[in-house]
């Protein structure tokens, strides 16, 4: 399943704790929201949940979010920056956009409450109406972009044949890496970033060029 930028300290109010800042109060509203946005779902998890297990008050929690939409789309967006690769290098990389979510796979290991929230969101997302639908296809639309992408760089440097189908390739690493996912979080002995490895391995092996 990518924290926002911080609002200057304000003269601290019922609703903020003494010798908290503005960065430690919201890091604790995020942590909150996606704990139990991820356990609960998003329409039964209530902002006064979200401000009693940030320890603040309801008031405190509208300060930084005004509405449950607002703290949404600062949770999911803060999902997409943490998984965003930091280094530009399709094209440069044979493979890097794969490569990357391997190294994903790995890090969603460790963080079981991210990967709840994401698969939570990408389940109740469907219906047009839901406040994570725009953002659910925007991610599904940019991560398959960016491996099509990747793929085509590849192909022009001559890393990947030129008639590997880009879009098929992109869209069964998604899938498989979202399937993974839900495996995962049902049984934690499963090893998703070995088995996403073996499947980029198994591409590079039928669609690259280079050994």
């Amino acid at each position: 399943m990518s924290q926002g930028t911080a609002l200057s300290p304000p003269r601290r109010g019922r609703g903020r704790p003494k010798g908290q800042d503005s960065t430690v109060v919201r890091n604790a509203v995020m942590h909150a929201a996606v704990e139990l946005i991820g356990t609960q779902g998003y329409a039964a998890t209530s902002m006064a949940q979200i401000a009693e297990a940030a320890g603040i008050s309801p008031s405190g929690l509208a300060h930084h979010f005004p509405s449950k939409r607002a703290l949404l789309g600062a949770v999911l967006a803060h999902r997409d920056e943490v998984d965003a690769d930091p280094a530009d290098h399709l094209g440069e990389i044979p493979w890097r956009a794969f490569d990357h979510l391997v190294e994903v796979a790995g890090m969603n290991m460790q963080r079981r409450q991210m990967v709840a929230l994401y698969m939570t969101m990408v389940s109740e997302a469907v219906p047009p109406e839901h406040p994570a639908h725009e953002w659910m296809r925007r991610h599904y639309r940019s991560v398959v972009e960016n491996l099509m992408e990747g793929l085509r760089l590849d192909q022009e440097n001559g890393a990947v044949r030129e008639d590997a189908p880009r879009e098929v390739i992109a869209r069964q690493m998604v899938a498989l890496m979202d399937g993974l996912q839900v495996q995962w979080l049902i049984d934690e002995s499963l090893d998703m970033q070995v088995l996403l490895r073996e499947q980029v391995d198994s591409f590079k092996a039928r669609w690259g060029t280079r050994s």
